[in-house]
């Protein structure tokens, strides 16, 4: 799937002006890296980075990458490496995003799978400061025994209040396809500034709802992976 989406957007490159086209990189620091409330660092600071391609028609491709514990990714590089593509429009004055990600963890193996890389289709609409979201998994989810066809559902506002300050919440749950232990409810509230170019965020991230075997899959050397905490983030986009 990787290299599908490697050839999606040497070919949009390829096939679209560049005049119409936009890339942009970013780059930024982060107390902890939490992904769907579960921190990837083992409560640890996180370096990240990536590229996005977008064009006027609406397609748009890029990467991500963080660093992550290779203690909760077992043997791995300590890299999370994430490779998307998708597609924007308006739809009855709604915002309609359809697009296909793979979370890509380099050496990474535990005992229930191969690997923990997955890839998963979403389809997001939004309208105003609201944005709903399904993500559907074609694999194992992130190394789930038995998994293909988990879903994350996600809400997500973005309000401005005042200038460039902007008020953050989220709220999304995990259904894990055959795993239901490893089910859970996550959420966070915050406000991102924006100074000079740099997005400063602060956050307050809680679980709740926990299945029966996520507290132990989710402890990694007596470091509890879900535990609440606030994380205080920098980044900035750059052309």
């Amino acid at each position: 799937m990787k290299k599908v989406l490697l050839a999606i957007i040497a070919l949009a490159c390829m096939g679209y002006g560049y005049a119409q086209a936009q890339l942009v990189g970013n780059t930024g620091l982060a107390t902890d890296y939490r992904f769907r409330g579960i921190s990837q660092t083992q409560n640890a600071p996180a370096v990240q980075g990536g590229v996005d391609y977008s064009h006027a028609s609406g397609f748009y491709a890029g990467n991500w990458n963080s660093s992550v514990s290779s203690l909760a990714y077992t043997n791995g590089a300590g890299v999370e490496n994430d490779v998307y593509a998708g597609h924007k429009t308006k739809v009855l004055g709604l915002e309609l995003d359809v697009g296909s990600i793979n979370y890509f963890y380099p050496r990474a193996t535990n005992n229930t799978s191969t690997n923990f890389d997955t890839n998963e289709l979403y389809v997001a609409v939004g309208r105003g400061p609201v944005t709903a979201k399904i993500s559907n998994s074609l694999s194992n989810y992130f190394g789930a025994a038995d998994s293909k066809n988990s879903r994350y559902y996600q809400l997500d506002l973005v309000q401005p209040v005042v200038g460039k300050l902007s008020a953050v919440a989220h709220v999304g749950r995990a259904d894990v396809a055959n795993n239901s232990g490893l089910n859970y409810t996550d959420w966070n509230v915050g406000a991102v500034y924006n100074l000079q170019g740099w997005n400063i965020a602060g956050k307050f991230y809680s679980n709740s709802n926990q299945g029966s075997s996520f507290n132990a899959t989710n402890t990694v050397n007596g470091q509890q992976l879900y535990r609440d905490t606030v994380v205080v983030s920098v980044s900035k986009s750059f052309n």
